[in-house]
């Protein structure tokens, strides 16, 4: 049996991507721009990740306020490196 050994760091992070309801039965992937504003997306490979649960949850919500007044349905997903990778969602992170 091989043993892996994994120096790289990445490997143990976790990241964060938003799904957010916009509109009844439309939904959106957010995507965080370099500039701090928030972009949306309908291609799941187009989103950026956020760095912890906490950020994706306050980024969303205010988000949310100021485009729609309200807090309305979204789902944070957790995803490993290797997950990046698969779905070809690139992060300089």
């Amino acid at each position: 049996k091989m043993s892996t050994q994994v120096t790289n760091e990445k490997v143990d992070k976790k990241y964060y991507v938003v799904l957010m309801l916009v509109h009844m039965g439309n939904s959106v992937w957010l995507v965080p721009q370099d500039n701090g504003s928030l972009a949306w997306s309908n291609e799941f490979c187009d989103t950026q990740p956020f760095f912890s649960y906490e950020e994706a949850k306050s980024v969303v919500e205010s988000h949310f306020l100021q485009t729609f007044g309200f807090i309305g349905s979204y789902k944070i997903i957790e995803l490993t490196y290797e997950e990046l990778l698969d779905f070809e969602i690139l992060t300089d992170n």
